[in-house]
Formats: C-alpha cells, sequence, structure tokens
C-alpha cells in the first residue's frame, strides 16, 4: 500500500514529464501559505493552460480515503474568504482550480477498482469515463453547487490522464471554472494540462 507522501513524488514526476510544474507541501521545492497551515498536497503550473492548481492527494486504494479528499472544498472556500495565501519562492500566485488526484489518475480514474467504462455525452463530458470517478465529481459538484455564487471564482474538479480518450497518459484536468464568453457562467471542461 502507498503513502500519500509516495503518491504525491509519483504524480510529481508524472506532471513534469508532461513539461508540468509542480510544488509539494513538503520537501525542498514547496509552496508556502500564509494566515494558514490548511493546505492540499501540491500546487501544479499548466503551461498550456496558464493556471496554477491546488491539488488533494490520495493513494486511491480506499473509498473512504477519496470521499475524504471532498475537504478539498474547504480549501476552496478558505481561499475565496482571503483565509489563505499561497506563495511559490515568496511571490504570491493565483489559484484557478481546486482538484483531487490519486495514483490512479495516470490510469485516467481515481478509485483502485473502478473497471466499469461509460460513454459520456460528446458536447459536456469526456467521450470514455470510468464509472465510479465520474460519480464522484459529479457528486463533488453538487456538494459545491451550495456555496458558490454567480461570480468568478475559481474551480473544482479532478486530475486524471487522457488514456481513454487518447491512449496516452497525458494529464487532463476535468473541472468547472467561471469562463468568460459569450454570457459569463460556470462551465465544465476536460482541459489537457
Amino acid at each position: 500500500m502507498q503513502t500519500e507522501k509516495n503518491v504525491c513524488i509519483e504524480l510529481k514526476k508524472w506532471f513534469n514529464r508532461y513539461n508540468i510544474d509542480c510544488w509539494l507541501n513538503f520537501g525542498e521545492n514547496k509552496f508556502t501559505t500564509k494566515l494558514s497551515q490548511k493546505k492540499p498536497d501540491m500546487i501544479i503550473y499548466s503551461q498550456k493552460q496558464h493556471q496554477y492548481i491546488a491539488i488533494e492527494v490520495k493513494p486511491g486504494n480506499s473509498s473512504k480515503d477519496i470521499h475524504d479528499a471532498s475537504k478539498i472544498i474547504e480549501y476552496w472556500e478558505e481561499y475565496n474568504q482571503n483565509k489563505i495565501i499561497y506563495f511559490i519562492e515568496e511571490q504570491e500566485i493565483i489559484i484557478s482550480s481546486f482538484c483531487i488526484a490519486t495514483i490512479n489518475s495516470i490510469f485516467g480514474k481515481l478509485f483502485d477498482n473502478d473497471n466499469e467504462i461509460c460513454v459520456g455525452n460528446l458536447y459536456f463530458e469526456p467521450l470514455f469515463e470510468y464509472r465510479r470517478s465520474r460519480d464522484y465529481l459529479r457528486g463533488l459538484w453538487s456538494s459545491w453547487r451550495k456555496k458558490r455564487t454567480r461570480t468568478e471564482q475559481p474551480g473544482i474538479g479532478i486530475i486524471l490522464s487522457n488514456i481513454l480518450n487518447k491512449c496516452e497518459e497525458q494529464p487532463l484536468m476535468f473541472d468547472m471554472q467561471w469562463e468568460h464568453q459569450i454570457k459569463p457562467k460556470w462551465q465544465n471542461r476536460q482541459k489537457i494540462l
């Protein structure tokens, strides 16, 4: 069984393979915070999306631990209430999304025993998803919907690989963010990191 710390290190290697910068909340190359010590396990920066993403990490072999990761909503709340400020190398950063990942994210799912693949709606969802991971994310969004407002705030989501859609392990974020298009609104999208 893997520890959370080991999973963070493995995910960092995965992100680095795809030119995604990564800072952990431990070790030498870490991010820091002010005002609160309650924080997620890592921050990544996607060059493609030009976004900093805060990630709560769990090993992925215990359903309870993955459901406990929904505390990412509490981190999101503290950030929106200006109760925490994130820094990398003493520079304040702006978080675009708060997400959850496990070691299984590399294989396109959150749960170790998530084996049933379902077909999504092409317009708003990935073409293929693992069922438990899909249902978990929709439940996370449902809990978060009660707290968010109709204004620009960071999003909430999960990190998975694109393995089911493109047969490769490239990291993608499937989240819901506030978008400024014709009509500003909350929009769910998958984004290659």
